[in-house]
């Protein structure tokens, strides 16, 4: 329990830190090029592992970086019979869709996650997908050794 909140404030401190650096970005454009590029960079997935370790809920935070990659810390929690799993792990994920120029909406990212799985260093790879279902937010899926389905919001 202590890991986890440990793993949210660092969530949390980072968002924030994010946001201020946005704010004073935005501040030195006019609003057309603000219009221009309003583009998300950042982005927390929230979801149900619905297979893999178990059930369990899932939860991302990841940022873009040069719109080449995005990089990003996550936790799990898995509910094994009668105890809890934790997970904590970075992730690594690449948009291929702006490569394949696949204009849709449709996002498909290749990735990896690699950390602490059950007490134990692991990497599992994953082919993920989502699509937007508003302006800022969509649905996910990501499929790999693991199998998550959830929500997702781009800020």
């Amino acid at each position: 329990m202590k890991q986890t909140l440990i793993i949210f404030c660092i969530l949390f401190f980072s968002f924030t830190s994010f946001s201020q650096e946005s704010i004073n970005e935005s501040s030195n454009f006019s609003e057309q090029e603000i219009e221009e590029n309003d583009e998300y960079k950042n982005r927390l997935s929230i979801g149900w592992a619905y297979y893999g370790r178990g059930n369990g809920v899932s939860a991302i935070y990841d940022r873009e970086f040069f719109e080449f990659f995005s990089q990003g810390i996550g936790v799990e929690e898995y509910f094994v019979e009668d105890e809890v799993e934790t997970s904590f792990f970075l992730v690594t994920e690449i948009p291929i869709q702006k490569y394949l120029n696949i204009n849709s909406g449709l996002e498909i990212y290749p990735g990896v996650e690699y950390g602490s799985f059950g007490g134990e260093f692991e990497a599992h790879p994953f082919l993920g997908f989502s699509y937007p279902i508003g302006k800022s937010s969509g649905i996910y899926t990501e499929i790999g050794s693991r199998g998550v389905f959830g929500l997702y919001l781009k800020f």
